[in-house]
């Protein structure tokens, strides 16, 4: 198949206008308590102003009474006349949209005023706190709040939901054995580790139908030296998603305990670019749902080549359109140069995710 960057797809039942995606990116712009606002809704419009197929909203929290300071959340229905603004307002432009759904459990900053949940109560050298073990109960609970929040999605006008079940966030600890230590069926093979992310998947698909556009991001490998999730463990999991209904994977990697983070900097040549290529190429070579690759990328040559030589559907990005929204236009419009983003990872700003090259 040719794939051309810049033709219209149907991803994962989406229909998109080109197989560039925007990653989710935590834009810290919604007001205290997760509540949409203007500012974040400017946000996105200059996004769609820039002609990126697919847009992935930043996590967005479906636990009640998580500490995320200005993280949209969606963890009860007065969440739905804000998000129903920001569709619209997407919709408006001829564009897609799907929220990322997450629960932080224990990888949140400073010191909250309650005790996070984990798998087996393994926290983080470091950390300030120390989480508690979840019980099957409230793993319950948990399943339900992923179902009621991708519904309210559904209601506010999403396209789709995508899973977040990567980089050491609630369900991507659950993937890794180093916190996942349970004797339960959670606990143990791959296969059991997964079992929350599946009763989730499940419980979105029985409230929001066959129709609707699951997604889920997962890591390719935790790139952990001892006890995290490998690749080989990653395909088997990618496998059992494809099969039981996801609709899309997004390939990424590395968390906080791994030698390689989820946002790497110094990438300044094209062999810096499309770092997890490999692992999703070889993922996408045995399911039969479309994969998304992000990791680094930067050129618009990198980025054909990736499309036209594996079997990856689309390419996502985040920090270079936080750089440029509209760098997607400027490639349209012939001036290919690449990307401006200098992968310095200054951009996450607790007053709202900016480029620091960006400031007036």
């Amino acid at each position: 198949m040719n794939k051309k960057i810049f033709d219209k797809i149907n991803l994962g039942g989406i229909e998109v206008n080109n197989r560039i995606v925007r990653s989710a990116t935590g834009e810290l712009m919604a007001d205290s308590n997760g509540y949409v606002t203007d500012k974040l809704i400017n946000m996105y419009d200059e996004l769609c102003q820039g002609n990126i197929g697919l847009i992935i909203t930043g996590l967005t929290e479906v636990v009640k009474g998580t500490q995320t300071h200005t993280l949209m959340k969606i963890h009860d229905d007065s969440y739905i006349e804000g998000l129903k603004k920001l569709t619209d307002s997407v919709h408006e432009k001829n564009n897609k949209i799907v929220v990322q759904l997450v629960h932080h459990g224990a990888q949140i900053h400073g010191n909250p005023d309650y005790i996070p949940y984990s798998p087996s109560g393994v926290g983080d050298e470091g950390a300030a706190f120390k989480p508690k073990e979840i019980s099957k109960e409230e793993i319950k609970k948990i399943v339900e709040d992923f179902g009621d929040g991708a519904l309210r999605a559904k209601k506010a006008g999403f396209d789709g939901v995508q899973i977040h079940g990567a980089h050491g966030y609630f369900f991507s600890r659950f993937l890794t054995p180093y916190y996942n230590r349970r004797n339960d069926e959670y606990g143990g093979s791959i296969e059991n580790r997964i079992l929350i992310i599946l009763e989730a998947y499940e419980n979105i698909r029985s409230k929001c139908g066959e129709d609707f556009p699951i997604f889920i991001k997962m890591n390719s490998s935790d790139f952990a030296e001892k006890d995290g999730l490998t690749f080989e463990d990653s395909k088997k999991a990618a496998k059992i998603f494809a099969k039981v209904g996801f609709d899309a994977i997004e390939i990424s990697g590395g968390n906080l305990r791994g030698k390689c983070s989820p946002v790497r900097s110094g990438i300044k040549t094209t062999e810096d670019e499309g770092y997890h290529k490999e692992y999703a190429d070889s993922i996408a070579k045995e399911i039969d749902i479309p994969v998304i690759l992000v990791g680094g990328f930067r050129s618009l040559d990198v980025i054909e080549e990736a499309l036209e030589n594996t079997s990856i559907e689309a390419i996502s990005m985040c920090r270079p359109f936080i750089r440029e929204p509209k760098l997607i236009t400027r490639w349209i419009d012939g001036e290919t140069q690449k990307s401006k983003c200098v992968s310095c990872n200054k951009c996450f700003n607790p007053r709202g995710t900016s480029c620091i090259f960006n400031k007036n």
